[in-house]
């Protein structure tokens, strides 16, 4: 379905708490969009990985992994029930 016709609920970093949240939409029966896009965009990972390559390092040795960006949609019927299971979850 298409984005514009629902309403962003969440958007959040940490998968534990995208988890927990879709597990209380999806138990009160609410359909919901789960969207995902990287902090670091598709240009800067590969720059990212040439420059290990060519320095001869393991990439994100001693450091975190890139994160995610999670966004839930709901539709906006659903909007104003799904975001009071969501804060009462958190």
């Amino acid at each position: 379905m298409f984005t514009f016709l629902k309403k962003r609920i969440l958007v959040e970093t940490n998968n534990e708490s995208v988890t927990k949240a879709l597990a209380a939409l999806d138990k009160n029966k609410i359909k919901y969009e789960l969207r995902t896009s990287r902090s670091r965009g598709v240009i800067g990972s590969t720059f990212d990985a040439q420059s290990y390559a060519r320095s001869n390092i393991s990439m994100y040795k001693g450091s975190s992994q890139p994160s995610f960006i999670y966004m839930v949609y709901v539709k906006r019927k659903d909007y104003l029930r799904a975001k009071k299971l969501i804060s009462t979850k958190s």
